[in-house]
């Protein structure tokens, strides 16, 4: 059981105040009377002098708490305020109070200090998130549950996060990296959404409501990749065109005046047997026929090293495609798009590129039927070619220079087509068709 003092309410600090004032001013007020009585002072003038005290005491004690409680409420609503997140409000203080206008400037520079401090952290959040949101690296937070807890705009596109089904699937894929240790970074084989390819990944953790969270930093790797590659084969083919062109000229030019040495200029023989002679012939011309192929191999291969830089306007996509179409008169080519679709592209480049994909379906498929479409998702155009033929045996070479499944192919088709893209800023990709038989061609670049 409580004691009694336990139980009674708590007096209020301006009570006290009050209290304590009566306290001091009622025995003063009772001494004074008891010697005015003492000195047989009129009893009415001492009655007088006891109501006038006894008013006095009353309209001062309440005065000191009406004026404490003003300051304590007006302390306690500046208080409130920067709790709730206003730091606006300020409290007014005269020049003659001393302490209490001392403890008013302080919570007043309090206020001042933390609408600052918010205004910062607000600046930095927003340039934080500014960043977050258009930077083309993929940050993703996942809980200590595998759960996804955020996913910049780069991770939801490169991951494909648009329903719980995909999330799902996704914390699946994820499951290698996760095992990862703090800080550590690594470059990896992965299928992400739809993509596959070689990324980047760094990993770091973080607490949040004293939970641990891994903040994961995925980088596509795969175009920094290409462009080295591209590099090394563009080095290559210069240092291979150059020694194989010194060596192609005076075989050429060899094969070509022994040529005319073996016959007269009006054909007559040389005196050599004519079993001789023809063989004699035959074989310079095959030198002189492979040297001129060789030659014409090495300089399509030096349209790598030297593809200019895309020239960019405005083009109708619809017309321009109906361009690459009528080099082929001999096949229908079924379309399907918005006629009012355009992009920012370099046409004569992105020309080749879909006379290229055209030209490949034909070969593949020379009686089958050929669709062509193109679409507009977001801030993307997709142009997709699709063929009925046998699809993609080896889709790790399709890139490759100097690889071709094609009876006399050059291996540089795709390749140039794929150079053309990613200087337009897109990229190209060929699939299978899961529907039936046949290859898809999708090409995505940026509208504008």
């Amino acid at each position: 059981m409580l004691p009694p003092q336990a139980n009674r309410k708590r007096k209020s600090f301006e009570a006290q105040l009050t209290f304590i004032s009566l306290t001091v001013s009622l025995p003063l007020l009772g001494l004074l009377i008891w010697v005015m009585v003492y000195a047989n002072i009129s009893i009415w003038l001492t009655l007088i002098a006891a109501l006038v005290g006894s008013l006095a005491i009353l309209v001062s004690s309440y005065r000191i708490y009406q004026k404490t409680e003003f300051q304590f409420r007006t302390l306690g609503n500046l208080l409130d305020a920067m709790i709730q997140g206003d730091y606006s409000l300020r409290a007014r203080s005269g020049s003659n109070d001393g302490a209490l206008s001392d403890l008013i400037t302080a919570l007043n520079g309090l206020a001042a200090r933390l609408s600052q401090q918010r205004t910062e952290s607000v600046e930095s959040q927003f340039l934080v998130r500014t960043v977050i949101n258009h930077i083309d690296v993929a940050i993703v937070a996942i809980t200590e549950n595998s759960t996804l807890r955020f996913a910049n705009p780069a991770a939801q596109k490169l991951l494909q996060i648009n329903n719980d089904k995909a999330t799902s699937t996704l914390m699946q894929q994820l499951a290698t990296v996760q095992e990862l240790s703090s800080g550590s970074h690594k470059v990896m084989e992965l299928t992400l959404g739809k993509e596959q390819g070689r990324f980047n990944v760094y990993v770091q953790t973080f607490r949040e409501d004293g939970q641990e969270q891994k903040l994961l930093f995925i980088t596509d790797v795969r175009m920094l990749l290409r462009s080295e590659e591209r590099k090394a084969w563009q080095n290559l083919v210069r240092v291979i065109s150059h020694e194989i062109n010194n060596s192609l000229a005076p075989i050429a030019s060899i094969s070509q005046t022994l040529s005319k040495l073996v016959t007269n200029s009006d054909g007559a023989q040389t005196g050599f047997a004519t079993p001789l002679q023809h063989d004699l012939e035959q074989g310079l011309t095959v030198i002189n026929n492979r040297a001129l192929g060789l030659k014409q191999f090495v300089e399509s291969y030096q349209t790598l090293a030297k593809l200019p830089a895309p020239k960019l306007t405005i083009c109708h996509l619809q017309n321009l495609i109906a361009k690459c179409i009528a080099l082929f008169p001999s096949h229908a080519i079924i379309t399907s798009g918005k006629p009012e679709l355009t992009l920012t592209a370099d046409p004569a480049l992105l020309e080749q590129v879909i006379i290229n994909l055209l030209k490949n379906a034909m070969e593949v498929a020379p009686d089958g039927q050929i669709t062509i479409d193109w679409q507009q998702r977001d801030s993307q155009v997709r142009i997709t070619v699709t063929d009925e033929g046998c699809g993609i045996k080896n889709t790790d070479n399709l890139f490759v220079p100097f690889y071709s499944t094609k009876k006399g192919g050059s291996g540089i088709g795709l390749v140039l087509c794929r150079q053309i893209i990613e200087a337009h800023g897109g990229q190209i990709a060929l699939i299978n068709r899961q529907d039936t038989s046949g290859c898809q061609a999708i090409i995505e670049l940026p509208a504008h």
